[in-house]
């Protein structure tokens, strides 16, 4: 088995828009799979997205799983942080480290990039939460958020 870390680019948009169809309707509880958005899947992995970072995972050549990491100031410190947006793998390559390789990855950048750490939220209901209880601390603050769009059930 082969399991390898690269960051996507506008030639992995047709591999990296049915991952994200599928990332999209696994978090909306969508029963009929969505169509894969690849006009979208490229925007994301263009320079018009200056700020927004996609890893992807690569699993004996087959990519199946993705990060959306953003690298951000950190106003305390005057140093910069790694925010994980979004980390999806498929349902049929989960169990094979490529959630904690991923962020193993992140972890790798931000040691480059000078983070003081790197942050992310999860649903209270996360099938990754025994991960990342094993594999990062519980940060001392709580999140919130003020649903604006009320058409999903976020």
């Amino acid at each position: 088995m082969s399991l390898d870390i690269r960051a996507l680019t506008p030639d992995d948009a047709d591999l990296f828009a049915p991952l994200l169809a599928a990332y999209s309707d696994a978090l909306l509880g969508r029963e009929a799979p969505s169509a894969p958005d690849e006009p979208y899947a490229r925007k994301l992995l263009s320079d018009e997205e200056p700020v927004a970072n996609v890893a992807g995972a690569f699993l004996d050549g087959r990519l199946v799983g993705f990060a959306l990491y953003y690298d951000l100031p950190e106003a305390i410190s005057g140093l910069r942080a790694g925010q994980l947006d979004d980390l999806y793998v498929r349902p049929d390559a989960r169990g094979n480290g490529v959630a904690q390789k991923l962020i193993a990855g992140l972890v790798e950048e931000g040691e480059r990039l000078g983070w003081m750490h790197l942050r992310w939220m999860v649903p209270e209901k996360n099938p990754a939460a025994a991960l990342y209880e094993r594999i990062a601390e519980a940060a001392p603050w709580r999140n919130f958020v003020i649903k604006i769009d009320k058409t999903h059930d976020w």
